[in-house]
């Protein structure tokens, strides 16, 4: 029964190692023929740690099942199998669409820095959106140029000075971050981020809008001031 038992763990190894050798003696022979590799490190390192994972659990299990256990020895006969099918899985788990369509994303975004908006714009879009700051005279042009409105949205936060200047009342600026937001939604754009901790974003006196009235302004007044205009500016883009 133990020739059995070794012979099938033996199986299991040999497929697991085989199936990650297949694809990564490709990379290598195409490295060595100086070809494109197309080694994506954000999928092939989390992949390998994975796998790391998977192959410690059945190594570490491995030997314990030709071990005599005195205590319980059904309960650790089923406890280490379940490890040991346990590190299989994880090693086979890295090679589905799942694992690199679905956990990878949310893995990188998680880890995403929290120093930029990460809105997913181009240039030409954010010089629409601020000439049409500027032509409804919401912004103070002498202190926000475009090119601060940019870096203001494009690069981390302590990677500049820049800064944009509203002539806008809480409501009105919590209306152009939530149509910016609807506009681009791809971003990591929260109202404390914007508001607060990003220290990107004056009123018209130079100080920071209050979280806390921001923070509420769109259940106390759902329809701003100038709500007609800053859904115009977004309209056109």
């Amino acid at each position: 029964m133990d020739i059995l038992i070794k012979y099938l763990l033996l199986a299991c190894f040999a497929y697991v190692y085989v199936r990650l050798l297949i694809p990564y003696i490709g990379f290598f022979t195409r490295f060595m023929f100086n070809e494109r590799v197309g080694w994506d490190k954000y999928i092939e390192k989390p992949r390998l740690v994975f796998y790391g994972l998977g192959l410690a659990l059945m190594h570490g299990s491995y030997s314990t099942f030709f071990e005599p256990i005195s205590i319980l020895p059904q309960f650790f006969y089923i406890l280490n199998w379940f490890i040991f099918i346990s590190g299989i899985a994880l090693t086979q788990l890295v090679w589905t669409k799942k694992f690199k369509n679905v956990f990878i994303p949310k893995i990188k975004e998680k880890l995403k820095s929290k120093k930029n908006f990460h809105v997913s714009i181009t240039k030409d879009q954010l010089r629409n959106i601020y000439n049409g700051l500027v032509r409804y005279d919401m912004i103070i042009v002498e202190r926000t140029e475009q090119g601060d409105f940019i870096k203001v949205f494009t690069e981390d936060w302590n990677a500049h000075d820049s800064k944009i200047y509203f002539k806008l009342d809480a409501p009105s600026c919590r209306e152009f971050f939530e149509l910016f937001k609807v506009n681009f939604p791809t971003n990591s754009l929260t109202v404390i981020d914007f508001f607060k901790r990003s220290d990107t974003v004056r009123r018209e006196d130079g100080n920071p809008y209050a979280y806390s009235t921001v923070k509420d302004a769109k259940s106390r007044t759902p329809i701003s001031k100038r709500s007609d205009e800053l859904k115009e500016i977004f309209s056109g883009l």
